[in-house]
């Protein structure tokens, strides 16, 4: 119960951490010059919002699993999720190659906060695993 309490949680702030990023991304939308912002913003909040989520997840099982296969797993899944960042930013240029700057910015400026994002709440479960 306390797994299901805790995953609901972490995914409540990840909620309301989205939609403030999203707002504030509507914000610079509408002040930032156009080539500076991209019509994709919100579809790169979503598509971290869900990653970001899924990947927790997983990573939740397996510190609950087997804490000493933990740092395998996240190089791995780290690789495997750059590699599918990749096939992404590429596929949007290939698809918007007029909107590809923009996109890839503001691609990598939503990883980094969400990459900070998902250490934060997932440093202390390694701490103390069984919280």
């Amino acid at each position: 119960m306390n797994e299901i309490n805790g995953y609901s949680s972490f995914l409540r702030k990840l909620f309301v951490f989205s939609v403030a990023l999203a707002a504030l991304s509507t914000l610079l939308q509408f002040t930032l010059p156009q080539p500076m912002t991209t019509p994709a913003m919100p579809f790169i909040v979503l598509f971290f919002l869900l990653h970001t989520a899924l990947f927790h997840r997983m990573a939740i099982k397996m510190i609950e699993k087997n804490l000493n296969k933990f740092n395998n797993f996240y190089l791995l899944s780290t690789m495997a999720r750059l590699f599918i960042f990749i096939l992404v930013i590429l596929g949007y240029a290939w698809l918007n190659p007029y909107d590809f700057k923009a996109f890839t910015i503001w691609f990598f400026i939503y990883y980094v906060f969400y990459t900070i994002f998902e250490l934060s709440m997932l440093l202390p479960r390694l701490k103390y695993p069984k919280k």
